[in-house]
């Protein structure tokens, strides 16, 4: 008859198994390997059956025997199936394998049946050859598991490593069993006995790579709460039977406090036991760690991660994110109402900046009050549901009386930017409940440090945006005061003339005409620096006339320029700052050039641009000049210039779509060539090789 003990080790490895095997099967979309996979664990579950159908081997030994030979063979195709992937070993090495395993089978079905002709069948005087057969079947067994690991790349034996510990374990096993047994020439009944519980052993390492491998097993969605009092009832067992184990190892070694200490220590377990299951941190924790470990994650989290991507950027107006900010969050909780705290400056108080719901008026936070001070250091997200002042999982926070009391307030999460608070959001109740675990937390950690990141460059967008609209201000009061410098120039020569000739009718009118023009510019500029769009506007223009003007208003420099009109042209520009432009380059070329040189100015156009020279014979500039310095704005050679003209002109050229280019000799003199797209055909032709004189 079949003991007990061998009844139980058997009926394990066959439920088990017969369990993988079935569900592998069960499976939809069937795959090779999985099929392999399947109908091995399926094997191993008939090969116990067989042993507890067929206790007596001496009496029918071929049942047994075959399928234990069965089982071997269905691993080990198992195995090199798995092989055969674009990563396997090379073919002839595959082949040479296959050819080895039906080699052995072969054998092995012939000594079967010749064993059972000659009526050699008892377990104590197992026969060699068979003895000789099942250690070659383990060896090769072990060489096609090492075979299989070894030739998986690194970054997939995280799926298949237990799996092979699981096999290499079975595999292991036989050999030490039939070696001894052909060492001693019997086998050992308590190793045989025990094959069952080692069989049962590797089955779950087995089960972890089926789980990792999801082309063998798919989607499995078991519930948390089944496995969770499965796995403490498991575990419950497992550690009764240990102290159990350890209680009568007391009581044999005790003496007559032999039975008191087995009894004693029992109790003392059970107790343990007791505090263990009732203790909820630790049964929270559990929860979380079989959560985290045996489950899918309840979130989709590709699909969580755009939606909340798309929320987020879904608002139409810059001023909008802050609500767009409160929605995206509310979104991963089915959340629709919160509120978003900001810190605007660094150690300014945490203002409300947006509020979605919540009708009541929201108070700002100081940097050092506790609940900015606690989500800076912790980085939790807050659950209100769980929040008493004084008592776990938050005792040394304080939360306001106003902010807890809002109505169907849930959730605080912050918003973290590296290691600092930049605000928090507060979310109210979900439409649905939703339990607050440690994957919601995580998610909104996530989430939160997102949000932080957006608006971070939000509000650096808006600084920039500011300074950039400061340095509009300031390039514009530059030019500004650089006009201001030359009107101011031009009343300085008034005056210092003035005594000599304040009878002079003509030095009169001209000094009338002087204050007028300034006026005027000057009223230009404070409306220019008012923000109005005067100075801004573009007009078609007679190139030649704007020219002209920029000639009379530099009359009194000397030498006096001459101008030579080709072919006039009209371009859309300012009339005041292109004619300011033009006249900045002429007053230069005229102060470079001694009173016996000459400045030329040309006027010229082609069918797509208009040209303007302006050559002078001064004293010229180096070339590192003209490429490093020139137009660099604050950087003149003059004791009393701003470095400002020759910037002010490039620029606003550019603007305007067209260049400015600039040919320099030392002691030779300066030509600088402004080029102007031409909007319009260009006009008929005014004067060709005609010198205008200006003065």
């Amino acid at each position: 008859m079949i003991s007990s003990i061998d009844l139980a080790s058997q009926l394990s490895a066959l439920t088990i198994f017969g369990l993988l095997g079935l569900y592998l099967l069960g499976r939809k979309n069937a795959n090779p390997i999985r099929t392999a996979l399947a109908l091995a664990c399926l094997a191993n579950s008939a090969w116990a059956l067989m042993l507890v159908l067929f206790p007596l081997r001496y009496t029918i030994p071929f049942p047994s025997d075959l399928a234990e030979f069965v089982r071997d063979y269905f691993w080990m195709a198992f195995l090199l199936k798995a092989m055969t992937t674009p990563d396997s070993p090379p073919p002839a090495l595959l082949g040479s394998l296959r050819r080895l395993l039906w080699i052995l089978l072969g054998t092995a079905l012939v000594t079967l049946l010749y064993n059972q002709w000659s009526g050699a069948n008892a377990l104590n005087t197992m026969p060699k050859s068979d003895l000789v057969l099942h250690v070659a079947l383990s060896i090769f067994g072990i060489t096609l598991v090492e075979q299989y690991f070894r030739n998986t790349p690194a970054h997939a034996r995280w799926g298949i490593k237990f799996l092979c510990l699981g096999l290499g374990t079975l595999f292991v096993y036989d050999f030490l069993l039939y070696a001894e047994g052909l060492l001693f020439s019997h086998v050992r009944g308590t190793l045989w006995i025990t094959r069952g519980f080692i069989n049962t052993l590797t089955a779950p390492l087995i089960l972890i790579s089926i789980l990792r491998n999801r082309e063998w097993a798919g989607q499995i969605h078991v519930s948390r709460h089944l496995v969770f009092h499965s796995v403490s009832l498991l575990g419950s067992g497992l550690y009764l039977l240990f102290m159990a184990a350890a209680g009568y190892y007391l009581r044999s070694v005790g003496g007559d406090w032999g039975p008191v200490l087995q009894f004693t220590f029992l109790a003392a377990a059970t107790l343990l036991l007791l505090i263990v299951m009732f203790s909820g941190k630790i049964r929270s924790k559990f929860k979380v760690w079989i959560n985290k470990h045996f489950f899918s994650y309840q979130y989709d989290y590709r699909e969580e991660w755009m939606k909340f991507t798309r929320t987020l950027l879904s608002s139409d107006s810059p001023g909008k994110i802050y609500e767009a900010a409160i929605t995206a969050l509310g979104t991963l909780v089915e959340c629709q109402k919160g509120a978003l705290w900001m810190e605007s400056e660094p150690g300014k108080p945490y203002e409300c900046v947006a509020a979605l719901g919540i009708g009541r008026a929201l108070r700002p936070l100081a940097p050092d009050s506790s609940l900015i001070r606690f989500l800076s250091r912790s980085r939790w997200v807050i659950d209100l549901d769980e929040y008493r002042p004084g008592f776990p999982p938050y005792p040394d926070l304080v939360i306001p009386d106003w902010l807890s009391e809002i109505e169907d307030a849930w959730l605080i999460v912050p918003l973290m930017l590296y290691n600092q608070l930049i605000g928090f959001i507060l979310l109210a109740q979900p439409l649905s409940k939703i339990e607050f675990n440690w994957e919601v937390s995580d998610l909104l950690k996530a989430a939160g440090h997102q949000l932080a990141n957006s608006l971070a460059q939000q509000q650096a967008s808006e600084a920039l945006l500011v300074a950039r609209q400061f340095e509009s201000f300031h390039r514009m009061s530059a030019f500004i005061v650089h006009d201001l410098k030359n009107l101011i120039a031009q009343l300085s020569l008034l005056l210092e003339n003035a005594e000599k000739h304040k009878n002079n009718p003509e030095f009169q009118e001209d000094v009338l005409f002087t204050i007028d023009n300034s006026v005027t510019k000057m009223n230009q500029l404070l409306l220019r620096l008012r923000g109005a769009s005067t100075g801004q506007e573009q007009h078609s223009l007679d190139l030649h006339q704007r020219v002209r003007a920029a000639l009379l208003s530099k009359s009194k420099f000397k030498p006096v320029p001459s101008l030579t009109v080709r072919q006039n042209a009209r371009i859309r520009a300012d009339p005041e700052r292109l004619e300011r432009v033009i006249g900045h380059i002429i007053q230069n070329a005229c102060e470079a050039t001694p009173y016996d040189g000459h400045v030329e100015i040309l006027l010229d156009s082609t069918p797509t641009e208009a040209i303007l020279e302006i050559r002078d014979s001064g004293k010229g500039m180096e070339e590192d000049f003209v490429k490093e310095r020139l137009f660099r704005p604050f950087d003149s050679t003059k004791t009393s210039g701003m470095g400002i003209g020759a910037y002010e002109c490039r620029t606003y050229v550019e603007e305007l779509g067209g260049s400015v280019t600039v040919s320099s000799t030392v002691g030779k003199g300066t030509l600088f060539r402004l080029s102007f797209p031409l909007p319009l055909p260009p006009l008929s032709e005014v004067g060709i090789d005609a010198s205008i004189r200006t003065g």
